[in-house]
Parts: C-alpha cells; structure tokens; sequence
C-alpha cells in the first residue's frame, strides 16, 4: 500500500509538470492555444471585463508588439472564435483588408481580437484567411443562477460574488498593463485552472431537487420558447446538465480544429481564455498534436 501511494504522487506530480510545459516532439502537428479576453466589450460571458478603447494610438501599437511576437512561431493557418457561417464574411472582409481597401476600424465589431489579432497576423505572415471554427452550443449557466439563488446555495452566491470581484479587479489592472501583458497572465496555467474551477468546483453541485424550474415554467407557459426542449434536460443536476453543455461545445470546436489541421501545419487558435482548459485536455490526448504554450513567444 506505501508502494502504490509513492506511485500515485508521481504520477499526479508528473502529470502537473506535464500540463505545464505542453510538448509532444513525436508529433507532426504544433497548435498555439491563445486564450484572449474579448476586445470589443461583446458582454457575452458570466463576468465580463469593461474593457477601453482600442482603437487608441497606446492599444494599437501594443496589438502591434503583440502580433510581433506571435510571428515568431511562424504560423502557417489561423483559427478563430467565429461561427462556421460567417465563413464568407470573413473571407470578403479578409480580401478587403488585405489588399489595402478597408481599414480595421471601418469593419463593423472590428475591435474584436479576431480582426485586430488574426486578420493583422494572417496579412503580415502572407496567410489565408482566418477560418472560423466555433460552434453554437447551449448555455444553462443563467438557469443554474437562478436555481442556486432561488434556493440559496450560499457556496455558489459566494464564489460567484468573488469571481465578479475578481473580473472587477482584473479589469482595472487590464486597463494599466499592456496587452502583451494582460494576454501572458491571462495564458499563466495558473489562471487558466483558476477560471475553470467554475465548472469543475462550483456549478456542478447545483441541482433543482425541489422543482423550481418547472414551477416557475408552468406560471410563464415556456421557457425562453421552448418548453419542449428545456424539459429535456435533468434540472435536478442543472450544473453537470451546463457543464456538460459546455464541454459538447468544446467537442465540436476540437473537431473543426482536426478538420482544419493538416500535417507540419503550425496552427494558432485565437479563443477566448476560457476554452483552454478543455481544449488543452482534447488535443493533450492526441499524438499528432504538440502543444506550444503561447507564453514562449509572449515572454520572450
């Protein structure tokens, strides 16, 4: 039994140096994970960070510092957090820009990272346009809010009101620092576990064992438009129902990434940081893939 604890230790202290230092020199494919915050205030997430204009003369020119150093990795396709249907979109404003027709800023949301970082990269590195690789899935995290408030899950309530401390704080040192600053903490291993710990210690201990959410179904006649569908999830685990959501979103974004992804290919993925985490752990698990943690370029 002593033998067996030993090896356990081992194993898991491997296994943290392992996640830390993401290298796989058997395989054919290098993939950059670069977890970013959003640029153009889209608030689309639980916490959002308010965010200042970059646009400014100060963010442009760190954009610029920030593309420098990506182009050192020498990437040779770009993946974004954009829906596989505005494919075309993104082709037509590509073709635009790079021929010098349009500016950044005469695109509509084009302070969004996926225009001030991957159209700026894919230009100077003499690339194809940046293909859109998110998919659409189902957020429950307002429905695992509302049960969690409504039947006073003290432990959430707390972790929520210091993760929106947190964004609060972050937001004003995000608005001191640079941008190369802000991106290499936010792809710190470190920070990453941090924001995963919603789904992995919170959420996922929140259940409607009372009926709540049927309940208050029954006094509006349908949820969000559709009661067919929402009574197809188990509210009585509401949090592995969100969580499991979100990971089947992060599935089929890994599945683009292999359908996009040939050998010797050199592949940055712009997402939002809060992706990484899982995707880190699909493409981990897959031989052909290296992982290249971006902090080697924006360190540098």
């Amino acid at each position: 039994m002593k033998y067996l604890t030993v090896i356990i230790i081992i194993t898991t202290s491997l296994s943290c140096q392992y996640q830390n230092t993401i290298t796989k020199d058997e395989s054919d494919k290098e993939v950059m994970l670069l977890g970013v915050y959003h640029f153009d205030n889209p608030g689309m997430d639980t916490h959002n960070m308010d965010v200042d204009d970059y646009y400014s003369e100060r963010r442009q020119k760190e954009i610029e510092a920030v593309v420098s150093r990506l182009k050192a990795f020498n990437p040779t396709k770009i993946l974004v957090e954009f829906q596989p249907h505005t494919q075309p979109k993104l082709d037509s404003l590509y073709g635009l820009y790079n021929n010098g027709d349009i500016d950044l800023n005469e695109i509509p949301g084009g302070r969004n990272e996926v225009y001030q970082l991957g159209f700026r990269l894919a230009k100077e590195m003499d690339l194809n346009v940046p293909v859109a690789i998110d998919n659409d899935g189902f957020w429950l995290g307002d429905y695992v809010d509302f049960i969690a408030d409504t039947l006073r899950y003290d432990s959430y309530t707390t972790s929520q009101e210091k993760r929106a401390k947190y964004i609060a704080e972050r937001s004003e040192r995000f608005q001191q620092n640079t941008i190369l600053e802000n991106l290499s903490s936010l792809n710190e291993w470190e920070e990453i576990m941090a924001n995963h710990d919603y789904y992995n210690n919170v959420a996922i201990d929140v259940r409607d064992g009372e009926g709540i959410m049927f309940n208050y179904q029954e006094l509006t006649s349908e949820i969000d438009g559709l009661p067919y569908f929402m009574r197809s999830f188990d509210f009585n685990n509401i949090g592995v129902e969100m969580i499991a959501e979100w990971y089947k979103r992060n599935l089929f974004i890994y599945r683009n990434i292999l359908d996009q992804t040939q050998k010797e290919d050199r592949v940055i993925v712009i997402f939002g940081s809060g992706h990484v985490r899982y995707l880190n752990q699909m493409l981990s698990d897959n031989p052909e893939f290296n992982l290249v943690n971006p902090n080697q370029y924006l360190k540098k």
